[in-house]
């Protein structure tokens, strides 16, 4: 067996309704499916969603920082039912990237850890945006 990448435990009390509670690491999380109302918790697809934006940035910081403090980085990531399924992701700057470095971003985030786990299953469009602007 190898050494895994990642784990995670996940317990359902028998009270707990759909809330579970995730031990990812050092660190608890709650995750929930509730019918109704916000619930305890994201959902799992918020989880995967949430996994994909935080992975891609700090994928862009990594590959920004090459030339100095890029600043603030916001990554959104949503997922559209389809057909097809569709994870769209959209890197909101701070700063405005010329067209050809804003092209090795989005090729540098698709190859970023989770997007290569993602990809077999789903679609991901990536959009890198200054102002409101695309740029990629």
């Amino acid at each position: 067996m190898q050494i895994p990448l990642a784990s995670a435990g996940a317990r359902l009390a028998s009270d707990a309704g759909r809330a579970v509670d995730l031990k990812l690491g050092p660190h608890t999380v709650t995750a929930d499916h509730a019918a109704s109302g916000a619930g305890a918790g994201p959902s799992p697809l918020e989880l995967m969603t949430g996994a994909l934006a935080a992975c891609s940035a700090m994928s862009a910081r990594t590959h920004l920082e090459r030339d100095g403090d890029p600043g603030d980085i916001e990554v959104v990531v949503t997922l559209d039912a389809g057909p097809p399924t569709l994870l769209y992701r959209r890197v909101l700057l701070a700063f405005r990237l010329d067209r050809d470095e804003a092209h090795r971003l989005a090729a540098a985030l698709e190859r970023t850890e989770v997007t290569m786990m993602l990809k077999p299953a789903f679609s991901i469009r990536t959009q890198i945006e200054h102002a409101g602007e695309p740029l990629a």
